[in-house]
Parts: C-alpha cells; sequence; structure tokens
C-alpha cells in the first residue's frame, strides 16, 4: 500500500494537530496549552506530509516570529508564557527539518529571503553552543553554557547541519561518547532514544548492535519501551525506532512495530503518548500532538519505503541519502 492510499487512516492524527494549533500558530502538546518548539516542529513535519499549508505556513511563522534577535527560541511555552529561562541547542536550528521536508513536497517557494536570512542566524548562533572537541553544549542561560552534550540533542543538530548544507562530513568522533554523553558520569543506556537516534540519523549503521540493544527495549505485541526498565512503551519512541529500522533496511521488523502500535489508537482515531502495561492504562493522560505526529512520519517512512514516490520523499530518508535518484538540495544558501 503506498502513502496516498494509506494517510487517510491517519487523517484524525492531523486534524488533532491542527486541532491543538492556537491562532499566532503554535501547536501544543494538547488542551493543556504546553508548547515546545521542537515538538511543535514534528508536527509541521506531519503537516507537510499531508500537504496542509496553510496551518504550516502559520506554525512556520509562529516559531520565526518567536525566535529572539539573535537566533534563539526558548524551549517552552504555557499558553504562550515563557516556563523555562533558557535556551536548548537544538531546537532553533530543528525547523530546517520541516522546511525542507515542504521542499521535498514541492514548496521550495515557501524558502523566502527572510527565512534564508533568519536560519543563517540560527546557526551561526549554533556555533556558540559547539566545544572545542566539536560537541554541542545542550544549553546556555545567563550564566553561560550549562550542562553536558546529550546524544538526541546532537543528532538532531546532526541531522539540522546535514538539511542545511547536504554534507555527510559532519562527525562526532564516538570516541569520546562515554565522557560526552553520559551526563554527569551517569550511563544513558537505559533510555531507548539514546540508543536508536544515531541510526536514526545515520550517525551508526550497524545492523546487529542495533538489533542487540533492541532487545533491551522492544516488548512483544506492544511496541518500544520509553525506559529499559520501566514498563511503558511510548508510541513516539516505538515510531522513531521504526524510523531507525527502515535506515537500517529492516522493513520486516519496522512493519511489525508499526502494527503493534495501531492497536493503541483511540476511538477517535487519535494516539495516546504512551501506554503502562502492567498497570494497563494509558500514561500520561494525554494525547500528545507530537506523538501523533511521529505516527504520521513513522507511517510516512514505511509506505513511502519503496523509493518509487521520490518527489514526495521523507525528510529522514532524504538526509539518510535513501533516495538515490534525486539530486541534493540546498534551498537554504
Amino acid at each position: 500500500m503506498k502513502w496516498n492510499e494509506s494517510r487517510k487512516a491517519f487523517k484524525e492524527s492531523k486534524d488533532w494537530i491542527i486541532y491543538n494549533q492556537k491562532d499566532d500558530g503554535r501547536i501544543t502538546w494538547d488542551e493543556k496549552g504546553k508548547c515546545d518548539p521542537w515538538d511543535h516542529c514534528e508536527c509541521l513535519i506531519a503537516l507537510a506530509l499531508f500537504e496542509e499549508w496553510d496551518p504550516f505556513i502559520k506554525g512556520v511563522d509562529w516559531f520565526f516570529n518567536t525566535l529572539s534577535q539573535d537566533g534563539l527560541i526558548y524551549p517552552e511555552f504555557q499558553n504562550n508564557k515563557i516556563t523555562h529561562n533558557h535556551f536548548e541547542s537544538h531546537h532553533a536550528p530543528y525547523i530546517i527539518l520541516p522546511l525542507m521536508q515542504a521542499v521535498l513536497m514541492g514548496r521550495g517557494d515557501l524558502i523566502t529571503s527572510d527565512i534564508k536570512s533568519k536560519i543563517k542566524i540560527i546557526f551561526d548562533q549554533l556555533d556558540r553552543f559547539r566545544d572545542t572537541d566539536g560537541y554541542y553544549n545542550w544549553a546556555r542561560d545567563k550564566n553561560g553554557l550549562c550542562d553536558n552534550s546529550l546524544i538526541t540533542a546532537s543528532m538532531s543538530i546532526f541531522l539540522s547541519l546535514k538539511a542545511l548544507n547536504n554534507s555527510s562530513k559532519i562527525k562526532f568522533d564516538q570516541k569520546l561518547w562515554s565522557s560526552k554523553f553520559n551526563r554527569d558520569g551517569i550511563d544513558r543506556s537505559r533510555f531507548s532514544m539514546d540508543f536508536y537516534y544515531p541510526y536514526m540519523c545515520g550517525v551508526k549503521n550497524n545492523k546487529n548492535v542495533f538489533h542487540n540493544s533492541l532487545k533491551d527495549f522492544y516488548v512483544e505485541g506492544l511496541g518500544v519501551k520509553c525506559v529499559k526498565e520501566e514498563p511503558w512503551v511510548t508510541i513516539a519512541e516505538s515510531c522513531e525506532c521504526i524510523i531507525a529500522l527502515l535506515v537500517l533496511g529492516d522493513i520486516e521488523t519496522a512493519k511489525k512495530i508499526f502494527n503493534n502500535i495501531l492497536q493503541f489508537k483511540n476511538d477517535n482515531g487519535i494516539f495516546p503518548t504512551g501506554y503502562q502495561y502492567k498497570m494497563d492504562i494509558f500514561w500520561p493522560e494525554e494525547n500528545s500532538t507530537w506523538t501523533n505526529a511521529a505516527v504520521i512520519i513513522a507511517a510516512h517512512a514505511l509506505f513511502t519505503f519503496n523509493k518509487k514516490e521520490t518527489s514526495k520523499g521523507n525528510v529522514f530518508f532524504y538526509l539518510n541519502n535513501l533516495l538515490q535518484g534525486d539530486q541534493a538540495i540546498n534551498p537554504f544558501n
């Protein structure tokens, strides 16, 4: 089944994203009003895949209207009020992924000269988070750089940089990973995102190592856990892991996990954030927009994996060079 045939099954997820978009363009998690700019961008990718250009443009406008003059954006808003007074290095650059997705959908006209100039400011600012080893500090506040680098944030930056300059030469010296990514000396291998994100982004590619790690997180018949020791399957993590599997070429396992998570769609066609299987409850009590966006992105990745719809490419495939017939696109210079 192709994407154009299957996307009807995820219309309600898309509509849920639009329902939670405010008049100013920001997309909140749900009715409670919380907004995270990175998750907002994830929702924009899903809207681009559905070619919902009016809410997409509104969301892009909100992002750039909220961006500071020096290319930074606060990491969380509640009812449009800033709730965290710092800046995270991976948030502002991630806007380039939904923009690239729009380009892949044939909407390169959306990349205006004003957007190009703001993208330049964002990535110039990103350099200020970088340390002497080439890694990016997680955040910055009024006191300066704070905290260690994180795998997921760094991989997000990797994708953003790749979208900016089409370079496969961007490297993070993996010999330094334990010292850079184990925050305050604590091993973070208990988090599934830290395991699969480097594969989803094409930084790692060893299939045997991936599948050995997947055993710690995959729950047969349910999906992928967020944290190794917690009986909690999360839909977004399952979907991102699906993309990682497709990047590795394992379509059968990707299909299996995707079919697992379909059971969690509620009667309104919307997906919850997660399922606590020992207590048999959905937890937390929310149907987050970004979770539904992740489902849409994974569905599109799965149903376009045959690479025949190259004009409707998935941005994660494109950045991992899976669309072999396409020429490199660089609309941001």
